[in-house]
Order: structure tokens, then sequence, then C-alpha cells
């Protein structure tokens, strides 16, 4: 008898150190909370970002390395609608997070820099009259330069793939924007990779097969970029073998090699996927992960990689009308080498990082009878619960006082007007000569911005540049002999230009910069 009772304490005794120990933590339970973005912090803690209260504040959450909360930000009043939608950490020791806010629109695209105390440093708003802007993706480049994916409705209602770069005191240095022709139509901005050598986009577009106008299909659509904003291709997969597919996240390995997790669309259900492109934007492979045979959403959102041959997934998919959630670990060629259940069955895994010792954390949300909370955990490499550190850590070292939790209305009032500007004002991107006719000295006024459209790929791109420091001005005779050039500096004062050398006749002065014409005028020479 004794020891029958001996046995059940040990056990229950047992189930609570394990169960304890179970790295597993839920934040602001039945306060409808979401979390959109997870970071590792230079202090082996962790923030992520989201929103509470159906919306109404952006928040983010600042834990140790168990998940133990150690203080949160709140930004808005209540009044308006703001969510997080991705965060980044700074070189500085601080984090830059992109978020959605009804302050001053219907919807506006925010990037808020704060520093190693969580202090407010700078805030920009992007910000059309009565459109839909939207944020996306935050990153900080290696130069310290900040990359912004999002939708911006500028020329087409539709036309909602837009990248901002910004420099490191958030002011804007160019942004590219996709329109759609061919048949494409509509776009949701997915994920975004800075790379050594520029910067990856990632999204779904809606195109027809080959030789079709119709039925739409799902595709999943990249874009790559260098770090000037040229672009250096563009990549629509499948579109040769009927391969439907929308993505979910994007990641690489050490060999430049692109991998994405996504979901196909076979005519007998939704199967979580795997699809990979080369780093020259050539299409390489793709693998169902599992076979669900549901026509139900499925799909694996995140992905990792643990080491250049292994790659992590967090996600569900329903099988049997049960939607079942599981951590994959696969090889590059999507096979599936081991996975694990996930115990939540009203979640939804939205962002996964590789910590310092090779573990991994995902954020997500739960939704018990609609009361949206979130929930946290962590894993192992071999894809189980990861146990409680015990040995202490410094947390906040940069931060010389104690960062307490609060909330913050942010001024954003330094709206960037100048986003649509060269839409709106046609002038602000011309060239002007005068006085025309002339026969001796002209006047030159430089264009407030260099607009350049690259016609190449599947889809063109035009990039604004806001900020450049100097370019090429050109005479061209009508033979198309350049008879004058010189390098002029982007000062904002007009640039006097000696050509009494010319002969009479009719010129054409454009604007170079990176090798192509941005700006011309035509001028007679009498």
């Amino acid at each position: 008898m004794k020891k029958s009772v001996f046995l059940t304490l040990l056990t229950i005794f047992v189930q609570h150190v394990l169960f304890s120990q179970t790295w597993i933590k839920k934040y602001d339970i039945g306060k409808y909370a979401i979390a959109n973005s997870i970071i590792e912090q230079y202090d082996k803690g962790y923030i992520f970002g989201g929103s509470i209260d159906h919306s109404k504040y952006a928040k983010i959450y600042k834990t140790d390395i168990n998940g133990n909360l150690q203080w949160s930000k709140s930004f808005g009043n209540g009044q308006y609608q703001m969510v997080i939608r991705d965060i980044d950490k700074t070189i500085d020791g601080g984090c830059v997070f992109c978020l959605d806010g009804t302050k001053y629109n219907i919807s506006d695209a925010y990037i808020i820099k704060l520093n190693s105390c969580a202090e407010i440093e700078w805030c920009k708003v992007l910000f059309t009259q009565d459109n839909y802007d939207l944020s996306w993706r935050v990153k900080q480049t290696p130069e310290g330069d900040f990359i912004l994916l999002g939708g911006y409705f500028i020329t087409n209602p539709e036309s909602n793939l837009s990248l901002f770069k910004f420099n490191a005191s958030g002011e804007l240095i160019w942004q590219q924007f996709y329109p759609f022709e061919n048949y494409y139509n509509e776009d949701q901005p997915i994920d975004l990779l800075v790379d050594y050598d520029g910067y990856l986009i990632t999204s779904t577009r809606y195109a027809p097969d080959t030789g079709t106008l119709s039925p739409q299909i799902d595709r999943s659509y990249f874009v790559k970029t260098d770090t000037a904003g040229n672009k250096l291709w563009d990549l629509t997969f499948g579109t040769e073998n009927q391969y439907y597919s929308y993505p979910w996240a994007t990641n690489k390995n050490s060999n430049g090699k692109y991998y994405h997790s996504s979901t196909h669309s076979p005519p007998s259900g939704d199967n979580p996927a795997l699809v990979w492109v080369s780093h020259d934007g050539t299409q390489t492979g793709y693998k169902d992960l599992v076979q669900t045979n549901n026509l139900n959403f499925c799909g694996m959102p995140t992905i990792t990689m643990l080491h250049d041959t292994s790659i992590i997934f967090f996600g569900g998919y329903r099988i049997n009308n049960i939607f079942q959630f599981q951590v994959i670990r696969t090889d590059t060629l999507g096979n599936v080498k081991d996975s694990n259940f996930i115990p939540y069955v009203e979640s939804d895994y939205t962002s996964t990082i590789k910590t310092f010792d090779n573990k991994f954390v995902t954020v997500g949300n739960e939704a018990p009878n609609g009361n949206f909370n979130i929930v946290a955990i962590k894993v192992n490499s071999d894809l189980e619960y990861d146990s409680i550190y015990t040995q202490p850590f410094t947390y906040d070292s940069l931060c010389l006082h104690p960062i307490v939790s609060d909330t913050v209305d942010p001024n954003c009032d330094n709206v960037i007007v100048s986003v649509d500007e060269p839409f709106k004002k046609p002038e602000t991107t011309q060239l002007k000569v005068y006085p025309n006719p002339t026969n001796n000295k002209v006047t030159v006024e430089l264009p407030k911005y260099l607009v350049v459209t690259d016609n190449s790929g599947n889809v063109p791109v035009t990039t604004i540049y806001h900020q450049w420091s100097s370019a090429i001005l050109q005479a061209i005779d009508l033979q198309g002999r350049i008879v004058l050039q010189q390098e002029v500096e982007n000062q904002n004062v007009p640039i006097r230009v000696d050509i009494s050398h010319l002969p009479t006749g009719i010129y054409l002065f454009r604007l170079l910069y990176k090798g192509k014409q941005v700006a011309g005028s035509k001028v007679i020479v009498k």
C-alpha cells in the first residue's frame, strides 16, 4: 500500500517537473493578442511583436531566454488600429519594426526605429490619401540601411508590391514598384531576404497558364534586386510545368540557393511543399512534403535553415478534416527526415528563429473559444521540446537604466508626402533646359527625383531615387554623337552650361544615372 502511494506521488511529481520544464509559453491570455514576428536579441532573450485588443494597440514583448516576460511596449491610444507586421534587430542593439495603422488614413505603413532602451529614435509613415498602404517586412542591411517590403497603391489599385530603402536616419533613398502587365492580377507581398549582393522579394501573383488569359492561377513570384535598386532577375515559378503554388517564407544556405516554404495546389488537394531557386533566378526544384488530398488550407508558414543540408518547417495541414500542427525537418530536396506534432489545435505559427545554440523558437496565436492569445514554443535540433536554462544571463545590458513597460502614442507626424509626389507632379522628374532657343549659355535644372524603368523579365520594375549625389549630363546631335558631357552634382541649384561652341542645330540634352537615361529635353541652338 505504501509502495503504491509512493509510486503515485512520484509519478505526479515527475509529470509536474516535466511539464514545468517544457518550453511552452502563453502571453496576454484572452486579450485578443496576436504575434507576427520574433527575433533573438543580443542578450539571448527574445523580442516579438504583433497587436492586442483587436489591433487597437501594436505591441512588442521582451522575454528572457526561458520566455519569461521582462517588459512590453504598446503603441497607440486605442482610438485607431495598429498592428506590427515584422521586427528585426539592429546593429546598435535596438530594433526596427514595421506596422500598419489607421491614425492618418484608411491604412498607412509605418517604420519605427527603437534604441537599446526601447525608446523611439525615429518614425516614418508611408501615406497616400484614400489608399491602402501596407507594410510587410523590414530588415536592416549590413551597411546599416533599412529595407521595407510593402504594398503601395500609386498607379494601379491592384499594384501593391513595393520596395523601399531608407538610410540609418530614416530618410527614403529609393522606392520600387512592380506594376501589373501581361494579364497578371492581384498581388500579395510575402517575404524579404537580405543577401550579400542585394534583396530577394517573395510574393504571390495570380497569373494565367502559358498561352491563355484565364483562369488566374496562384503563382510564386520572386524578384532579386541589387543594393542600388537595379533589378537583377525575376521569376514566376511553375509556368512551364503548371506547378501552382503560393509561398509562405524564404531562407537560404551558404551556397546561395534560395528555399521557400509554399503550398502546392494540385488537382487532388493542397500540400505543404518546398520549392528552391538558384542564386541567378533559375527554377531548380520542388517537392511536396505531405500528401493531404484535401482542398482546405494547409502550409508551413515558417522555414529556417538548421544548416546547409537541413531545413526546419513549422505549420500545419488538414487530413481527414482534422487540422494537425507539426514541426518538420527535411533535407534540401524536401525529403522528410523527422517530425513532431505540436499539441495546440487552434493555433497559427507565424515566425520562427534559430537561436545561438541551434534551437528553434516559434511564435504564433492560439484561439480557444475565439479569444486570441500568443503562444511561443521552443524545440531543440531533434524537434523535442526544449528544457529551461538554469544558469543566469544578463539582459538589456546596453541600456543604462531598467526598461519599464508602458504605452506610447508615437508622434509620426513626419509623413513622407514625397512618396507619391513623382506621380502627382511629373515636373519633379523632368530635366529643364532654358532659354530655348539659345546660342550662348543655358541653365539646367535637374530633376528632384530620378526615375529608372526596367522592362526586362516577367514584370517591369520602376525605381524612383529620392537621394542621389551625381549623374552624367550629355548633349547629343541629330547624328547621335555626344558633343557635350559632364558630371553634375545634385545640389538643388540650377547649373550654367556653356554651349557657345556648338554648331546651329537641334540637340538632345539627357541625364544618365547608372548608365540609363532618366530625363531628357530637346534644345535648339541658333
